[in-house]
């Protein structure tokens, strides 16, 4: 698997690698010290106070971001499996899907190494709140950068 150019370039220019391992390291707590039960309601709500409307997909199991923003459909769901966070982005292009892949992927593909990136753990509704509101402005920056990419208003690629 290869990351299309636009993506690569969209990646490179928002610093993600950098940025991840700066969010993982920040919260790399011992997962004894992990918040034991996480209320989707609760986090529904911070997801309202940081101004998203998500979903949670009780089925999968995680939280669920649509948007469509100039002809581009994009998707970030967010997994908060026993309070350690994984996120993965899915953008489409004319239907066609970009790039659907968890951030660890994403790094790997980017740098072309092996070495993971460990995920995020919180213990609190603070930290949940910092590390998605941390993760949301990444994503923002992504997609506004790939947006202006795909659009050709900047000549990077």
């Amino acid at each position: 698997m290869q990351l299309k150019k636009e993506i690569k370039i969209t990646l490179v220019k928002i610093h993600f690698i950098d940025r991840y391992i700066n969010l993982s390291n920040k919260f790399a707590f011992d997962f004894k010290e992990k918040l034991r039960e996480v209320d989707n309601s609760t986090v529904l709500g911070i997801f309202d106070e940081l101004g998203y409307k998500v979903t949670f997909n009780k089925k999968e199991r995680f939280f669920k971001l649509v948007e469509s923003v100039d002809g581009y459909k994009f998707q970030f769901n967010i997994s908060l499996n026993h309070s350690v966070i994984e996120f993965i982005w899915a953008v489409w292009r004319e239907e066609e899907l970009q790039l659907g892949s968890p951030w660890d992927v994403l790094k790997e593909l980017l740098d072309g190494s092996e070495e993971s990136v460990r995920s995020p753990v919180f213990r609190n509704y603070v930290e949940l709140k910092e590390i998605l509101s941390e993760a949301l402005h990444m994503y923002e920056e992504f997609k506004r950068e790939l947006i202006l990419i795909y659009n050709n208003e900047i000549n990077d690629v």
